[in-house]
Protein backbone atom coordinates (compact mmCIF):
# COMPACT_ATOMS: atom_id res chain seq x y z
CA UNK A 1 0.00 0.00 0.00
CA UNK A 2 1.05 3.59 -0.70
CA UNK A 3 -0.05 6.05 1.98
CA UNK A 4 -0.66 9.65 0.90
CA UNK A 5 -0.52 11.93 3.93
CA UNK A 6 -2.74 14.90 3.18
CA UNK A 7 -6.11 16.56 3.49
CA UNK A 8 -9.42 15.25 2.22
CA UNK A 9 -9.87 18.70 0.69
CA UNK A 10 -6.60 18.61 -1.28
CA UNK A 11 -7.31 17.80 -4.95
CA UNK A 12 -3.65 16.88 -5.58
CA UNK A 13 -3.70 14.28 -2.80
CA UNK A 14 -6.98 12.89 -4.14
CA UNK A 15 -5.58 12.71 -7.69
CA UNK A 16 -2.47 10.85 -6.52
CA UNK A 17 -4.57 8.31 -4.61
CA UNK A 18 -6.63 7.77 -7.76
CA UNK A 19 -3.49 7.42 -9.92
CA UNK A 20 -1.68 4.83 -7.81
CA UNK A 21 -3.18 1.33 -7.47
CA UNK A 22 -3.62 0.38 -3.84
CA UNK A 23 -2.99 3.91 -2.56
CA UNK A 24 -5.05 5.42 0.26
CA UNK A 25 -5.32 8.80 1.97
CA UNK A 26 -4.29 9.25 5.59
CA UNK A 27 -6.02 12.44 6.69
CA UNK A 28 -5.78 14.54 9.85
CA UNK A 29 -8.95 12.83 11.06
CA UNK A 30 -7.19 9.45 10.84
CA UNK A 31 -4.51 10.71 13.21
CA UNK A 32 -7.14 11.11 15.95
CA UNK A 33 -8.75 7.67 15.58
CA UNK A 34 -8.01 4.65 17.80
CA UNK A 35 -5.90 1.86 16.30
CA UNK A 36 -2.46 3.47 16.06
CA UNK A 37 0.35 1.44 17.64
CA UNK A 38 3.80 3.04 17.59
CA UNK A 39 6.06 2.32 20.53
CA UNK A 40 9.45 3.66 21.53
CA UNK A 41 11.63 1.71 21.81
CA UNK A 42 10.24 -0.36 18.96
CA UNK A 43 8.27 -3.36 20.21
CA UNK A 44 5.75 -5.42 18.29
CA UNK A 45 4.25 -4.48 14.94
CA UNK A 46 3.60 -0.74 14.36
CA UNK A 47 0.15 0.07 12.99
CA UNK A 48 -1.32 2.95 11.01
CA UNK A 49 -4.88 4.17 10.68
CA UNK A 50 -5.50 4.96 7.02
CA UNK A 51 -8.94 5.84 5.70
CA UNK A 52 -10.40 4.65 9.00
CA UNK A 53 -8.80 1.20 8.70
CA UNK A 54 -5.97 -0.22 10.81
CA UNK A 55 -2.95 -1.16 8.63
CA UNK A 56 0.26 -2.90 9.72
CA UNK A 57 3.40 -0.90 8.93
CA UNK A 58 4.76 -3.92 7.05
CA UNK A 59 1.87 -3.53 4.59
CA UNK A 60 2.92 0.03 3.72
CA UNK A 61 5.52 0.13 0.92
CA UNK A 62 5.75 3.91 0.48
CA UNK A 63 4.56 7.21 1.93
CA UNK A 64 3.99 10.47 0.06
CA UNK A 65 3.75 13.59 2.25
CA UNK A 66 1.35 16.31 1.06
CA UNK A 67 1.32 18.35 4.24
CA UNK A 68 3.75 20.43 6.32
CA UNK A 69 1.81 20.21 9.57
CA UNK A 70 -1.53 19.30 11.11
CA UNK A 71 -3.83 22.31 11.38
CA UNK A 72 -6.32 22.79 14.23
CA UNK A 73 -9.01 23.71 11.68
CA UNK A 74 -8.86 20.15 10.29
CA UNK A 75 -9.92 18.56 13.58
CA UNK A 76 -13.63 19.32 13.39
CA UNK A 77 -14.64 16.38 15.57
CA UNK A 78 -12.62 17.82 18.47
CA UNK A 79 -13.86 20.63 20.73
CA UNK A 80 -12.55 23.95 19.43
CA UNK A 81 -10.74 24.66 22.72
CA UNK A 82 -8.69 21.48 22.36
CA UNK A 83 -7.89 21.60 18.64
CA UNK A 84 -4.61 23.55 18.83
CA UNK A 85 -3.20 21.23 21.48
CA UNK A 86 -4.31 18.08 19.63
CA UNK A 87 -2.93 19.40 16.32
CA UNK A 88 0.49 19.97 17.91
CA UNK A 89 0.45 16.49 19.44
CA UNK A 90 -0.63 14.94 16.11
CA UNK A 91 2.18 16.75 14.30
CA UNK A 92 4.77 15.48 16.78
CA UNK A 93 3.41 11.94 16.50
CA UNK A 94 3.45 12.13 12.71
CA UNK A 95 7.11 13.20 12.77
CA UNK A 96 7.89 10.12 14.89
CA UNK A 97 5.96 7.83 12.55
CA UNK A 98 7.68 9.12 9.41
CA UNK A 99 11.10 8.93 11.03
CA UNK A 100 10.67 5.30 12.11
CA UNK A 101 8.40 3.63 9.55
CA UNK A 102 9.88 0.77 7.54
CA UNK A 103 8.27 2.19 4.39
CA UNK A 104 9.98 4.41 1.85
CA UNK A 105 9.13 8.06 2.57
CA UNK A 106 9.28 10.30 -0.50
CA UNK A 107 9.69 13.46 1.61
CA UNK A 108 11.55 12.48 4.78
CA UNK A 109 11.51 14.38 8.08
CA UNK A 110 14.34 16.91 8.50
CA UNK A 111 14.92 18.45 11.95
CA UNK A 112 11.30 17.79 12.86
CA UNK A 113 9.97 19.47 9.72
CA UNK A 114 7.62 17.91 7.16
CA UNK A 115 6.98 18.53 3.49
CA UNK A 116 7.75 22.03 2.24
CA UNK A 117 9.06 23.09 5.66
CA UNK A 118 11.95 20.62 5.27
CA UNK A 119 13.10 22.31 2.04
CA UNK A 120 14.21 25.70 3.30
CA UNK A 121 16.35 27.76 0.92
CA UNK A 122 19.35 27.84 3.27
CA UNK A 123 19.45 24.05 3.22
CA UNK A 124 19.16 23.33 -0.49
CA UNK A 125 21.12 26.47 -1.44
CA UNK A 126 24.17 25.41 0.54
CA UNK A 127 24.00 21.86 -0.82
CA UNK A 128 23.64 23.10 -4.41
CA UNK A 129 26.64 25.41 -3.99
CA UNK A 130 28.77 22.55 -2.65
CA UNK A 131 27.81 20.43 -5.67
CA UNK A 132 28.65 23.21 -8.15
CA UNK A 133 25.04 23.76 -9.24
CA UNK A 134 24.48 27.47 -10.12
CA UNK A 135 22.05 29.18 -7.71
CA UNK A 136 20.26 32.42 -8.57
CA UNK A 137 21.30 35.23 -6.21
CA UNK A 138 18.80 36.37 -3.63
CA UNK A 139 17.71 39.92 -4.34
CA UNK A 140 15.88 42.21 -1.94
CA UNK A 141 14.00 45.12 -3.49
CA UNK A 142 11.41 47.67 -2.45
CA UNK A 143 7.74 47.17 -3.26
CA UNK A 144 8.03 49.86 -5.92
CA UNK A 145 10.62 47.94 -7.90
CA UNK A 146 9.21 45.91 -10.77
CA UNK A 147 10.62 42.37 -10.77
CA UNK A 148 12.29 41.29 -13.96
CA UNK A 149 10.08 38.70 -15.70
CA UNK A 150 11.50 35.22 -16.10
CA UNK A 151 10.15 31.92 -17.35
CA UNK A 152 10.53 29.00 -14.94
CA UNK A 153 12.01 25.72 -16.10
CA UNK A 154 10.84 22.87 -13.86
CA UNK A 155 12.89 19.69 -13.53
CA UNK A 156 11.61 16.78 -11.43
CA UNK A 157 13.71 14.03 -9.90
CA UNK A 158 12.23 10.67 -8.94
CA UNK A 159 14.81 8.26 -7.59
CA UNK A 160 17.33 7.80 -10.40
CA UNK A 161 15.09 9.42 -13.05
CA UNK A 162 14.97 13.09 -14.03
CA UNK A 163 12.16 14.72 -16.03
CA UNK A 164 12.06 18.14 -17.64
CA UNK A 165 13.64 20.23 -20.40
CA UNK A 166 17.14 21.03 -19.18
CA UNK A 167 20.72 20.42 -20.22
CA UNK A 168 22.44 17.16 -19.40
CA UNK A 169 24.66 19.01 -16.94
CA UNK A 170 21.68 20.51 -15.12
CA UNK A 171 19.87 17.17 -15.00
CA UNK A 172 22.95 15.48 -13.55
CA UNK A 173 23.23 18.27 -10.96
CA UNK A 174 19.59 17.82 -10.00
CA UNK A 175 20.12 14.10 -9.50
CA UNK A 176 23.11 14.70 -7.24
CA UNK A 177 21.29 17.40 -5.26
CA UNK A 178 18.24 15.19 -4.79
CA UNK A 179 20.47 12.45 -3.41
CA UNK A 180 22.31 14.89 -1.14
CA UNK A 181 19.03 16.13 0.31
CA UNK A 182 17.79 12.57 0.83
CA UNK A 183 14.72 13.09 -1.36
CA UNK A 184 12.87 10.49 -3.38
CA UNK A 185 11.02 13.21 -5.29
CA UNK A 186 11.12 16.99 -5.63
CA UNK A 187 10.64 19.77 -8.18
CA UNK A 188 13.64 21.98 -9.03
CA UNK A 189 12.81 25.38 -10.52
CA UNK A 190 15.42 27.07 -12.75
CA UNK A 191 15.44 30.37 -14.61
CA UNK A 192 16.45 30.92 -18.23
CA UNK A 193 20.13 30.97 -17.24
CA UNK A 194 19.84 27.51 -15.68
CA UNK A 195 20.25 29.01 -12.22
CA UNK A 196 18.40 27.20 -9.44
CA UNK A 197 15.62 29.33 -7.97
CA UNK A 198 13.70 26.88 -5.77
CA UNK A 199 13.44 23.31 -4.58
CA UNK A 200 9.86 22.46 -3.66
CA UNK A 201 7.56 19.61 -2.72
CA UNK A 202 4.39 21.71 -3.00
CA UNK A 203 4.01 21.58 -6.79
CA UNK A 204 1.87 18.70 -8.08
CA UNK A 205 4.05 15.98 -9.63
CA UNK A 206 3.93 15.96 -13.43
CA UNK A 207 2.44 13.05 -15.36
CA UNK A 208 5.74 11.23 -15.93
CA UNK A 209 6.90 11.90 -12.38
CA UNK A 210 3.59 10.65 -10.98
CA UNK A 211 3.95 7.39 -12.88
CA UNK A 212 7.58 6.87 -11.84
CA UNK A 213 6.90 7.86 -8.24
CA UNK A 214 3.97 5.46 -7.98
CA UNK A 215 6.14 2.62 -9.24
CA UNK A 216 8.92 3.49 -6.81
CA UNK A 217 6.69 3.82 -3.76
CA UNK A 218 4.96 0.53 -4.57
CA UNK A 219 8.24 -1.34 -4.09
CA UNK A 220 9.24 -2.60 -0.65
CA UNK A 221 10.76 0.13 1.51
CA UNK A 222 14.47 0.49 2.23
CA UNK A 223 14.30 -0.69 5.85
Amino acid sequence: MIVVLGSRHDPVAAALVASWPGAALCSAEDLTLPGWVWRSPARGAPRWVVGGSVIDDDEVSGVFVRRSTVYPEELLSTHRDDRAYLAAEAHAFLVFVLATTRARVANPVVDGNLGEESLRAERWGEAAHELGLPVAPLRVASDRASPRPWRPVVVEAVGDEVFGAASARTRAGVQRLCARLGLTWASFVFDGRQQLRAVTASRPPGRDATRALGQLLARPGPA
